[in-house]
């Protein structure tokens, strides 16, 4: 089997395991569940103790066909009124009745080494401060810190620099939008893991979506130089298409919303952006191979004024040249590859009901932006794009 071949069955069976992990929750279906839920419902949010009036009339209610509801004197559900921290996060006592039975009954199942089951397409996560799941709140966090840090702030900082030509920080365009997106869809998964409505799913999927594709704009940008003065109307047509096709995605989910659709079409787009990725480094490696053929005595070493030693893998190895430097976001797109496989393997909550592979792949996800991929960015607009920007100019002027 061959390496596409490969690529496209791990990544369909990824498709069918995060379709099936959001539709599948045979949580919802447990009779205990439901019977749960009515008895907490009842008797805390409706103060009916229809327990004692199905203990006094049971054989009345079994002759009219009077349904009667499963009673467990167990089951101890927290009173009313809820405190501020839960009602200022929009728990209502039906919700939080939906959570203590998934916590009650959950905690059944493990008591009698039973297989632990989703609710309403997630795990029976374990609340904090109102919360509903905390470690991925925290990776989201963290997420949105690296970004800022890394990411925005360093190219703020150089599109506001006066010193530099203002072709050169319109480079940076393209790169700080996508900072600006992705920190926005950071923001929106911390608030949707925070409290799951669907207002707030919608626009975690809508900003992720986003993310997606305006890094696969600027990398399509970059791949096809885009930048260059006689390419202006190619670099608008790309932009338009782009943004059209975002707004068909916002639109089609609007109106269907299909998470069947929205993963297969974050598949597709992310797929070429790594295919773009990989034919970036394999320009640039060869551009580097190519000077030092030239001239085997000299090592291009510009990219050290760039990098943060503290910052990146394998500095021994990725610090020797430029050459070797150009390799270095395949090394990050495997790792984030690797993180995706986490979904694959979902299982259940662990450390006391906290983590799960989806806050995990959150983690991940960190790793790139803390480890020297917006270094890799900016060394690659000053000592690749704007080079060959004013090489350009040269030959029009001759």
């Amino acid at each position: 089997m061959d390496l596409k071949s490969t690529i496209i069955r791990v990544l369909s069976i990824l498709l069918f395991s995060l379709t099936t992990f959001i539709h599948a929750s045979p949580g919802d279906d447990l009779y205990a569940f439901s019977d749960c839920l009515y008895q907490c419902e009842q008797i805390t949010c409706k103060k009916n103790p229809y327990n004692l009036f199905q203990e006094e009339f049971y054989n009345e209610f079994l002759d009219n066909g009077v349904e009667i509801h499963y009673y467990n004197d167990n089951w101890k559900f927290q009173s009313m009124p809820l405190p501020f921290h839960l009602k200022i996060l929009g728990w209502t006592c039906e919700s939080n009745c939906d959570y203590q039975c998934q916590r009650i009954i959950t905690e059944e199942r493990y008591k009698n080494n039973e297989e632990i089951y989703q609710f309403h397409g997630k795990w029976p996560f374990l609340r904090v401060f109102g919360i509903q799941e905390l470690f991925s709140v925290l990776m989201s966090l963290g997420n949105l810190y690296v970004t800022y840090k890394y990411g925005f702030k360093k190219f703020w900082k150089i599109v506001n620099n006066k010193k530099l030509p203002i072709q050169l920080r319109k480079q940076f365009y393209n790169i700080l939008f996508v900072s600006v997106v992705t920190m926005l869809a950071w923001i929106a998964s911390t608030v949707f893991h925070t409290r799951d409505y669907p207002i707030t799913e919608h626009l975690d999927y809508y900003l992720a979506g986003a993310t997606i594709l305006s890094s696969f704009h600027a990398l399509g940008a970059r791949l096809f130089e885009l930048y260059k003065p006689e390419k202006t109307l190619y670099r608008w047509s790309f932009t338009f298409l782009c943004v059209a096709a975002y707004i068909y995605h916002v639109q089609r989910l609007y109106f269907d919303w299909s998470y069947t659709y929205n993963m297969r079409a974050n598949i597709i787009i992310g797929i070429c952006q790594n295919l773009f990725y990989c034919l970036i480094v394999f320009k640039l490696y060869c551009k580097y191979f190519d000077l030092e053929q030239l001239d085997p005595t000299t090592v291009n070493l510009s990219h050290i004024n760039y990098i943060s030693f503290k910052r990146i893998i394998l500095p021994s190895f990725y610090s020797r040249s430029s050459k070797l430097y150009t390799l270095y976001p395949l090394l990050l797109c495997t790792i984030v590859i690797c993180g995706m496989m986490l979904e694959i393997f979902d299982f259940p909550p662990i450390f006391f009901d906290l983590i799960d592979t989806h806050s995990l792949w959150h983690l991940v996800t960190i790793i790139p932006a803390y480890m020297g991929w917006y270094d890799w960015l900016i060394w690659d607009v000053f000592e690749n794009v704007w080079p060959d920007l004013k090489q350009a100019e040269i030959k029009k002027n001759e």
